[in-house]
């Protein structure tokens, strides 16, 4: 008669008991540090400050060293004339021989060789370098044209938008703190990225010849961007 309110009294006390120890584990300590991972980033849209042209210069033929002779010539003509054009910079690029051949009836022969060298100028004055790409492309090949970021520019953003990213971890950072409850927070470990968007692929001409006019180079803004990332401890 007496068993059953007992065993009941007791079945609920070891229930509570029970619950408040999985309280216990599921609830930290007081005073207990806990773990974030955040991240930020800035970015800004920047043109370009440096004009890029490549130019190639191009000849055909069995005999290899008429080729390299040949090409050499026209290489070296267009490096003096580029470097007594002021504020242009000049240097040469990839050099190849590789074989030329040719189809005929259904089967690849074998037509000599194509011998390859390339010219790269550059200029933070775009018009200057418009009028001698366009001058150089008639005896050589225009392969691409576009635009660069000089090394002082990128130090410069790179600089400013590491200053504007860390500035917004660290608000993500108190924000965070204080949206979970804590009153302080620490850098547990951070990692401040590189600039991304600087390199883009400069516009490819096909190994067109350009007309005696002026070639347009006009710097298009890019994006860049630097993002820091990295975890903090929470502490109250």
């Amino acid at each position: 008669m007496f068993r059953r309110p007992f065993s009941i009294i007791a079945y609920a006390g070891f229930g509570a008991a029970l619950g408040a120890l999985l309280w216990l584990v599921a609830m930290p300590p007081a005073g207990a540090a806990a773990l974030l991972r955040l991240q930020a980033s800035a970015s800004d849209a920047v043109a370009p400050d440096v004009a890029v042209a490549t130019l190639a210069a191009v000849r055909q033929g069995r005999d290899v060293g008429a080729l390299n002779d040949a090409v050499g010539a026209l290489l070296d003509a267009a490096l003096r004339r580029a470097r007594a054009t002021p504020g242009v910079s000049a240097g040469t690029g990839d050099y190849s021989t590789e074989p030329h051949t040719t189809s005929a009836d259904g089967h690849v022969v074998d037509d000599g060789w194509t011998v390859r060298a390339t010219l790269t100028l550059r200029s933070a004055d775009f018009a200057a370098l418009g009028r001698l790409s366009a001058e150089l492309a008639q005896t050589l090949h225009v392969v691409s044209i576009g635009s660069d970021y000089s090394a002082a520019l990128r130090q410069r953003e790179r600089d400013a938008l590491q200053r504007r990213a860390i500035a917004a971890f660290r608000a993500r950072a108190q924000a965070a703190a204080q949206g979970f409850g804590y009153r302080r927070w620490v850098v547990h470990e951070v990692e401040v990225g590189t600039l991304q968007g600087a390199d883009s692929p400069p516009l490819r001409m096909q190994m067109l010849a350009a007309a005696a006019a002026p070639l347009p180079v006009a710097p298009a803004a890019r994006r860049l961007t630097l993002t820091v990332a990295g975890s903090i401890e929470l502490r109250h």
